[in-house]
């Protein structure tokens, strides 16, 4: 039965979660009129979250915390069902 290695998936969905994190912040300063930049939804979704080049460094430690912590929660449910249904792991 195949199972999942927590540090390579937990640590791909962080980076990957860092680099969308980035683009967003990018696209703020391509399109600042966007209703995403106007409203307080990233303070909302990274706490202490600013404007400002610390805010922004935060936020991309957070985005990498929530992308690893959502990464580890995913492969220990599929490690846990994959040993426990039958048939349910790919085999490789």
């Amino acid at each position: 039965m195949s199972k999942l290695n927590l540090r390579l998936v937990a640590t791909s969905l962080a980076v990957a979660a860092a680099i969308a994190y980035l683009v967003c912040v990018l696209f703020r300063f391509v399109f600042p009129g966007w209703a995403m930049y106007a409203a307080d939804h990233w303070v909302a979704m990274f706490p202490g979250f600013s404007w400002t080049a610390l805010g922004i460094l935060l936020g991309l430690i957070e985005s990498a915390a929530y992308g690893f912590l959502a990464g580890a929660l995913f492969v220990w449910v599929y490690n846990y069902f994959a040993a426990r249904l039958p048939g349910a792991a790919v085999k490789s």
